[in-house]
């Protein structure tokens, strides 16, 4: 039986470094100075900043095989950043702050590829929980056209417990203001090194293909996956990851 985030809604922010800027920049920039920056906003102002603050350094992955300019997703990525707030008001609100307006939101431009950053809020249930691990795995599916959003979420969440997986959490894309996600789900998985990561890549790929695709019940090539090292900067208290 799956768990629910008792941290409530988290944002994932899948996005490419700023144009023209080293891969090595992007990564100093987003930990160095923008996440320094955040855990000021922790310390300074706590009911509005987020409860827990995670960086995920993008380094391998796949992506889909779409028309340049017609989709996100047919870019690659470098980073996935993780933020949980109680609720899309909260997250309203933490946006508006004096600290955010003055000292994070201009300073994205200096790391962010703005025209082709997706912004997913999501609702995550924890499958297996983890207590830490330094490499991560997202796997990211589309339903298919005309398929019930319910019945999409019943078969994606038969995923079996994949033998090197250290955790995983399911999230469920929200509907949100702005054009409608091209993600409808992101498998999360924890794992203790990169060949692992890897390995579990491919049997992800496999069983999404074989269990979601064939059935008609996911989009076919829409399927793909970013490996990563996690950077946990504000761990938050109470997360079920923890144990």
């Amino acid at each position: 039986m799956d768990t629910p985030d008792p941290f409530g809604l988290k944002l994932m922010i899948v996005g490419r470094r700023r144009p023209g800027s080293t891969l090595a920049e992007h990564r100093h920039h987003i930990r160095d100075v923008h996440g320094e920056r955040v855990l000021r906003y922790v310390a300074t102002d706590p009911d509005n900043a987020p409860r827990r603050y995670v960086q995920n350094a993008v380094f391998d992955g796949s992506f889909r095989a779409s028309a340049p300019g017609t989709d996100a997703f047919a870019l690659n990525r470098d980073f996935v950043t993780e933020i949980w707030v109680p609720d899309f008001a909260a997250l309203g609100r933490s946006r508006e702050t004096a600290f955010y307006r003055e000292h994070l939101k201009g300073d994205e431009d200096n790391f962010v590829d703005q025209a082709t950053v997706v912004f997913l809020p999501v609702h995550a249930r924890v499958l297996q929980p983890v207590a830490t691990a330094a490499f991560k795995l997202f796997g990211l599916v589309r339903k298919a056209p005309g398929v019930d959003a319910d019945r999409f979420r019943q078969a994606w969440a038969q995923a079996p417990a994949f033998a090197p997986a250290l955790g995983h959490v399911q999230n469920d894309v929200l509907a949100a203001p702005g054009p409608p996600a091209t993600v409808d789900g992101i498998d999360e998985f924890w794992l203790a090194d990169e060949a692992a990561a890897r390995s579990l890549a491919a049997q992800w790929q496999a069983w999404v293909d074989d269990a979601l695709v064939r059935p008609g019940l996911a989009l076919a090539d829409a399927s793909f996956f970013l490996i990563a090292t996690e950077a946990v900067l504000h761990a938050g208290t109470g997360f079920p990851l923890s144990s």
